[in-house]
């Protein structure tokens, strides 16, 4: 059956070949990287995140190759807001035919920090003002959203929109929130930023509690729009949302739609397991 094209789209962001890779022992060699994107390029994914080049120098090779294969989905990479890491992204995406630069910053004024709040400000105004001189396709990531100070946290999701995001994500970066207090940060996030509606709001949650899908998805009621996840749950720690599990849960849910071909879900499920040498874990039948 196809999708219901009336629902609102929930857009799938895979970071299975970027954040899978900060398990321990999984390493995806650049050829396994052409082969997994093409694949989820198959399924329709809409954004496939291939690397951290500026951390990684292995990953600006394999986010340039993997750019130059794909040409349906968005291809995107991962800079923190320093200049040389998002001229890295923008360098390794060049060319792709939807590039998409991904840039976070560490907004948690009560950690050790040489920033303060303006100067943190500052900074994103600068990085995601940067980046859309080289791609039009910017996505903001609030990293440590979660135990950052409300008003602190709305004020830089403002500035990152006026400054030309054209995607902010709220991340659980250390998988510490219940559905609860995820979602009502969501909620906060929507109804006290002014200008939250000029962009697709974007959920990133790992899966230290067992919550990440949950979690997911309960974004969704609150106004989020697109979901980040991984094949076989992969990512750092105890791993991120499993793709075949937000999909499902999409599928079934009666408000909302994705355009993902389900056929080819266990597909990627087994080429990844081949890949890295783990097995998904599944919860549905």
């Amino acid at each position: 059956m196809l999708p219901d094209p009336s629902k609102p789209k929930v857009i799938i962001f895979d970071t299975t070949m970027r954040d899978g890779e900060l398990m321990p022992d999984v390493k995806i060699d650049i050829y396994q990287k052409i082969s997994i994107a093409k694949l989820l390029e198959e399924m329709r994914v809409d954004v496939i995140e291939v690397g951290y080049p500026g951390i990684f120098r292995k990953d600006f090779d394999d986010l340039f190759m993997v750019s130059k294969q794909v040409k349906e989905s968005i291809i995107c990479g991962l800079a923190n807001s320093k200049a040389d890491e998002i001229i890295d992204v923008a360098l390794a995406i060049r060319p792709a035919a939807r590039g998409r630069i991904n840039v976070f910053t560490p907004i948690n004024l009560n950690h050790p920090s040489e920033l303060d709040a303006s100067q943190t400000l500052e900074v994103i105004q600068d990085s995601i003002s940067l980046a859309r001189n080289y791609c039009g396709d910017v996505e903001w990531s609030a990293f440590d959203a979660c135990r950052s100070e409300p008003d602190f946290l709305c004020r830089a999701i403002e500035t990152a929109i006026n400054s030309g995001a054209t995607t902010v994500t709220i991340p659980d970066s250390l998988g510490t929130s219940s559905t609860d207090e995820f979602s009502e940060l969501i909620s906060m996030v929507m109804n006290r930023v002014p200008n939250i509606s000029q962009v697709i709001l974007s959920v990133h949650c790992h899966n230290d509690l067992g919550l990440a899908l949950e979690n997911s998805i309960a974004a969704l009621n609150c106004g989020a729009r697109q979901i980040e996840c991984a094949v076989n749950g992969l990512g750092a720690r105890y791993g991120n949302a499993d793709l075949e599990d937000v999909v499902k849960a999409i599928s079934n849910d009666p408000n909302y739609r994705v355009d993902i071909a389900a056929a080819l879900l266990d597909d990627v499920s087994v080429l990844v397991a081949e890949v890295t040498g783990i097995s998904k874990q599944r919860y549905w039948v």
